[in-house]
């Protein structure tokens, strides 16, 4: 723990909600003279915005401040002078007394600004996101796609038997007049779902037509100038014209290098955060009672 207390981390989070605290101590005891009395300055002000945004960051929250023209800052004024009221009118009730709503609330604004001071602390390296990528390859993995047309006839209209002969003679007529992917709608019957699918995965295309339909679309080779089938389906025979099919791809690091060092900085605040948060909880002594009652 003395190691863990000495890192820079630690050190810089402490001195954040340290200077927090303060405010809260000092800021207070001058209003207190007169507690129908509220105070609006550019300090009460620059914490209200960055409280209201969730991101602490006083060089942000005053250039948004300074951004806002009259009509805005009024309003924001108005909103400041609303909270502060009802805040001050609850305490004066004891309304945070025994609230866990209450007391939830404060935990969560001093997580909020241990994520903010553990935001403006943390980095990950070009090395780090080389080193997440290759951990983590199956997140980022591109599934085959393909896209297609097909012409349908339904079992339950035709019966199984017929809708197959229905089938096999419409793809020869489609074959022998070259029917495009374009004029797909004007042959066969009305399918449930779509009749064209663009790059589509293999899992979604088995989600309406069956899995066995699936694969067997999947295995055929691309061309847009043929027809095949029948295929069967839980509904019926179809008749498909395969126009693209891609192969599954991991995608290299340099191609989607911004999202996955989004991903490793979201997991690298999370570690420090719950670093952060430990470190406070072990500067308590607990002290551990009869959590189970006589009858434990």
């Amino acid at each position: 723990m003395k190691k863990f207390l000495r890192e820079p981390l630690v050190h810089f989070l402490a001195i954040g909600i340290g200077l927090f605290v303060l405010f809260d101590l000092v800021a207070p005891e001058e209003s207190n003279l007169d507690s129908k009395t509220i105070v609006v300055d550019r300090d009460a002000l620059l914490t209200f915005v960055q409280f209201r945004s969730k991101a602490f960051n006083p060089e942000v929250a005053a250039a948004r401040l300074d951004a806002l023209g009259d009509a805005e800052l009024s309003m924001l004024i108005d909103d400041y002078v609303r909270e502060e009221a009802l805040h001050r009118e609850a305490l004066a009730l004891g309304m945070d007394q025994n609230d866990y709503v209450i007391k939830q609330r404060l935990i969560q604004s001093l997580q909020f600004i241990t994520n903010g001071f553990v935001s403006a602390a943390v980095d990950v390296s070009d090395e780090e996101i080389a080193e997440y990528y290759e951990a983590n390859r199956d997140d980022y993995y591109v599934d085959p796609y393909a896209t297609f047309t097909h012409v349908y006839f339904s079992n339950d209209r035709h019966g199984r038997e017929q809708a197959r002969q229905l089938a096999e003679t419409k793809l020869a007529e489609l074959n022998d007049a070259n029917v495009p992917f374009s004029e797909s709608t004007r042959h066969g019957e009305r399918f449930l779902y779509n009749v064209n699918y663009v790059e589509r995965t293999e899992d979604f295309v088995a989600s309406h037509f069956g899995r066995a339909m699936a694969a067997e679309l999947f295995a055929l080779e691309p061309d847009d100038s043929r027809w095949h089938g029948p295929f069967e389906s839980a509904y019926g025979h179809h008749l498909v014209m395969l126009t693209r099919r891609t192969e599954g791809i991991y995608p290299p690091l340099e191609d989607i290098a911004d999202s996955v060092r989004e991903d490793a900085l979201r997991i690298k605040l999370d570690e420090q955060n719950d670093r952060a948060v430990q470190a406070i909880v072990d500067t308590y002594d607990i002290r551990m009672g009869d959590v189970r009652g006589s009858g434990g």
